[in-house]
């Protein structure tokens, strides 16, 4: 008999969870903030993490990667590193493959919106594109304004003369 089960067997603890060692990019939201993190380790109900600053202990945190989001609660932090705990089955084959098909345990569909190119002559391109769509529209909402404004002064000039001709007329 090992320690280690020797040891569960005598306080009647469970056995813990098969560990996946990995080294994953992820972010982490934290309170109202997102974090970029380092996912160390995972198996079928946890996570351990390394980030800048380790949440506080018993805290909630949502952690995305690619479609993959997890909700976990804080069961250790200690310096820059924490230990989380799932509820939900965590996919680790997906998580460390970062499979865009496979959905995530809550069954949202979501997208990684950071996934998405934004090369710097694209982004040019788009605002030149929305400024000259906001020139057009500004130009022809003043072109109609013009063109009211002058139907009404030269509707007010033949008023006047017509108003004369029609008493006269009368």
């Amino acid at each position: 008999m090992t320690v280690r089960a020797w040891a569960c067997s005598a306080f009647a603890m469970k056995p813990r969870e098969d560990r996946q060692k990995v080294m994953i990019k992820a972010r982490m939201l934290d309170g109202a903030s997102w974090h970029d993190i380092c996912i160390l380790n995972c198996s079928l109900h946890g996570l351990g993490i390394q980030s800048a600053k380790a949440p506080e202990r018993g805290t909630y945190v949502e952690i995305r990667r690619g479609r993959q989001t997890i909700i976990a609660r804080v069961a250790w932090s200690k310096g820059h590193r924490a230990g989380l705990r799932s509820q939900d089955p965590i996919f680790v084959s997906a998580l460390v493959s970062g499979n865009e098909n496979t959905p995530s345990p809550s069954g949202a569909s979501l997208t990684e919106r950071r996934a998405q190119p934004r090369a710097p002559a694209t982004m040019h391109s788009n605002s030149r594109l929305a400024g000259r769509t906001m020139e057009f529209a500004f130009l022809a909402v003043l072109a109609v304004s013009i063109a009211l404004a002058g139907a009404n002064a030269i509707g007010e000039a033949l008023a006047r003369p017509l108003s004369a001709v029609n008493q006269a007329l009368v």
